[in-house]
């Protein structure tokens, strides 16, 4: 686990860029645009590009933004790419800019004497709604080339395995947040409970949420919030293009709403 301490009074949120939409000069007038925001930090849970455009994508923000940028991958960050090179092309990119800071679930940062914020991408795990009996099909079986080489049943068994990973990735780190801050902010790509599957005013149903949720994490965060009652636990998430909030006990979830060709910064959030 990786401790590390950036004193952030207000953080700006946004997710699903897909900034591989735009063009170039949109790409760079947006990341001007978001740059001039009054925040310490910036956090992105996601869909930041595909994968033929990420490392240019990343190297625009680092360049432009000048502020510490938690960045964690999405499904489409993987597109036309694969998992272990989507990693290499973050990599590169973090080692060029110091600002950029890579959540893999091992990071515990502290915001505040009161506050920290850790990160996974996740990852739906097929176990939502339909399950295995959806029909529901993403393009995420075509263009990422670990998934596209598994014939579909054995794509289910991977999806499971991924989410388990990124659960496991960051279970420590959660734990010892809850135990040790007032106020614990977890950013995450897939909506992590049905109820914050946000889509057009309600969450998604049972056939696409195979492929929006991730009950694997929600049961973590869920146990979390069970053994640490007087913690507050918020999660930033995305995925679904659906803005939303659910709360249950002390957690709060926020899933970011979001357009393609139309990036923008969700929220800006005041840190205790």
């Amino acid at each position: 686990m990786t401790h590390l301490s950036i004193p952030v009074r207000r953080l700006a949120w946004g997710t699903d860029w897909h900034m591989n939409f735009l063009k170039p000069a949109a790409r760079q007038a947006f990341i001007e645009r978001i740059a001039g925001i009054e925040a310490d930090a910036f956090a992105i849970t996601g869909d930041i590009s595909d994968g033929s455009n990420l490392e240019q994508d990343l190297r625009r923000i680092g360049n432009t933004i000048t502020k510490p940028v938690f960045v964690l991958l999405g499904n489409h960050d993987r597109y036309h790419s694969s998992f272990a090179a989507t990693e290499e092309i973050v990599q590169r990119a973090t080692a060029m800019h110091p600002y950029l800071r890579r959540l893999t679930g091992g990071e515990l940062v502290e915001l505040s004497p009161t506050t920290a914020l850790l990160g996974v991408d996740g990852w739906a795990d097929g176990t939502a709604g339909a399950g295995s009996a959806s029909e529901v099909e993403l393009n995420d079986s075509r263009f990422i080339r670990d998934l596209a080489v598994l014939p579909r049943p054995v794509r289910w068994l991977k999806m499971r395995e991924l989410a388990d990973e990124f659960a496991s990735a960051v279970a420590a780190t959660l734990n010892e947040a809850m135990a040790r801050y007032q106020n614990v902010i977890v950013l995450t790509h897939v909506p992590p409970l049905p109820e914050a599957t946000w889509h057009e005013g309600k969450p998604s149903d049972a056939e696409f949420l195979p492929h929006f949720c991730n009950p694997t994490l929600g049961r973590l965060l869920r146990e979390g919030c069970i053994k640490f009652p007087n913690t507050k636990l918020t999660v930033f998430c995305g995925h679904t293009h659906g803005e939303g909030v659910h709360r249950e006990g002390n957690m709060t979830v926020f899933t970011g709403g979001a357009e393609y060709f139309e990036p923008r910064v969700d929220r800006v959030i005041e840190i205790a």
